[in-house]
Parts: structure tokens; C-alpha cells; sequence
């Protein structure tokens, strides 16, 4: 009988233990219903164990949490910069003097009296009148001729009046002069264009602190030099706003690369440029 499987707390066990006993003592029950017991704690154990550990996951399933984007004050909105126009002016056409011809024939002349000459029992002579002067010319001595209303007497000779000369330079001297950019033949030009310029300004500038914290906008007129090699020189602020702004235009535009060249003649000359630089921020 010791051999063969057999359940402790079956009522026939219980019975036989318990017999002439109380049986209504704890340890009856406690054995009658160790499997119920038992079964009940198991049922209630796993499911709050599960819960325990799925609890977290579930409540982040249905309460995802929404990460904070943090948007900045204030934005900083680059003006792209209008592509200059310059109009070259043409050059003035020079107009050719007429020839003066020669007078062949003699002009009615009247001489003025230049200094007063001393001469003992000499007649007074009266100067010419308006009238006598109006068809003459003022010459170094008076005669009869034709009249005319020239201011002055042109010289005699066979020429058209055209001086000239001759030069063995070869035009090739260092020009040092600093040319306006609307005046020059070809002007100066960064290297890629205008949009490669906008690019560059927009990398490399900065809204200054200061500006951004009182809320100062507005555009920083600078001038600068463009070298015969196309470096850029003499950057200087020709009309600014403050609070940093002025500092941060001079610092960018002396950062440049080297530029096109301008050329005049046929050769790199200096040439001067001014542009403004916009600060603006952008409300948001």
C-alpha cells in the first residue's frame, strides 16, 4: 500500500487520521481544501504577477510620451539680396571744332590804348566809341578793312588751327584708381554669380545677440574694394544700425573669397562696391 501513489488529503486519509478527533480543527479543514486552496491562490497570484510586469507597457501604449519641441524665440530671416543692375554710361561723343579758315581778306581793326605814352605837344587822341568798336576788332592797331563782328583776330597761316604729338609709351602703366562700379567696363562679379554670393552671406552671418533681444532690424550699407586680384580690401560701414549688427556686416564681407576681377582698358583695375546687408527677424 506504501508503494502505490496516493493523495494525503483525500477524505478517506483524512478520515482515518482524524479519526476519534476533533475535526473541526483548523488543520481538517486546512487539509479538506489545500487543493481549492491551493488552485484559488494560484488563479489569483499569476494574474496580479502578469499585470505587474505588463502594467508599465501598457500604460506608455496608451499614454505615449510627446517629447517637447522647443521653438525658438525669435528667428532669423535672411534677405536675399537683389542682383545689382548697372547701367554703363556711354561715353560722350566728342564733337569736332569746325576748321578755322584762314581771313584772306583784311578786317576793319581799331586799337585800344594800352599804356599811356609821354610826348611833349602831342594832340590828344579820344578812344573809340561802342559804335566804332561794333563792326571791328580789337587789334594792336587800327585800319580800314572788312567789317565784321569776330571777337579777335584769327592768325594768318595754312593750318587748321590742330596741334598734335607723338608718343612712344606702350599704355601699359599701373593704373591705381579706384573706379566706381556703374563706370567701369566690366564690374566686378563674385565667383558663381549672385546666388553663390546670397549662399555665402547666409552661411557666415549671424544675428547678433543684442539686436535679437531689443528687436533691432534693418539693412547695414557697406562699401568695399574690389583688388586688381580680386581680393576684397578698405571694408567700411557707410550707413548702419547698431547693437552689433554694423561689426557683424564688416566681419562677413571681410571673410570673402577673392572675386572677378573689374577691368578697364583691357586691364584689372580697383573697383569700389556697396551693397546692404538686411537683418530681419522673422515673428514666431
Amino acid at each position: 500500500m506504501l508503494n502505490n501513489p496516493s493523495n494525503l488529503n483525500k477524505i478517506e486519509w483524512l478520515n482515518l487520521v482524524f479519526k476519534n478527533r476533533n475535526q473541526s480543527y483548523g488543520a481538517y479543514e486546512l487539509r479538506l481544501h489545500a487543493n481549492q486552496n491551493t488552485l484559488r491562490a494560484l488563479f489569483i497570484a499569476v494574474p496580479l504577477f502578469i499585470m505587474l510586469f505588463a502594467a508599465p507597457m501598457l500604460y506608455k501604449h496608451f499614454n505615449p510620451v510627446q517629447a517637447d519641441v522647443v521653438k525658438p524665440d525669435k528667428m532669423v530671416d535672411l534677405i536675399e539680396l537683389p542682383v545689382p543692375v548697372v547701367e554703363k554710361i556711354k561715353p560722350e561723343e566728342k564733337q569736332e571744332m569746325p576748321k578755322a579758315e584762314p581771313i584772306k581778306e583784311k578786317v576793319k581793326m581799331i586799337a585800344l590804348p594800352n599804356k599811356p605814352i609821354v610826348v611833349e605837344d602831342a594832340a590828344l587822341i579820344d578812344p573809340p566809341t561802342i559804335k566804332d568798336v561794333d563792326l571791328a576788332v580789337i587789334g594792336p592797331v587800327t585800319q580800314d578793312g572788312l567789317e565784321t563782328r569776330l571777337i579777335a583776330v584769327p592768325a594768318q597761316g595754312d593750318g587748321n588751327g590742330v596741334t598734335g604729338g607723338t608718343g612712344t609709351g606702350d599704355g601699359t602703366a599701373a593704373d591705381n584708381e579706384i573706379y566706381n562700379a556703374t563706370t567701369i567696363e566690366v564690374y566686378p562679379e563674385f565667383v558663381g554669380g549672385m546666388k553663390e554670393w546670397t549662399r555665402f552671406i547666409q552661411k557666415n552671418l549671424r544675428y547678433p545677440p543684442m539686436a535679437m533681444d531689443q528687436g533691432k532690424q534693418g539693412k547695414v550699407f557697406v562699401s568695399f574694394v574690389v583688388e586688381k586680384d580680386g581680393s576684397v580690401t578698405n571694408v567700411t560701414v557707410l550707413r548702419g544700425i547698431g547693437f552689433g549688427c554694423d561689426e557683424e556686416a564688416l566681419r562677413v564681407i571681410s571673410k570673402s573669397p577673392k572675386w572677378k576681377p573689374g577691368r578697364q582698358n583691357g586691364q584689372n583695375v580697383r573697383v569700389k562696391y556697396t551693397m546692404p546687408l538686411g537683418f530681419a527677424i522673422n515673428p514666431g
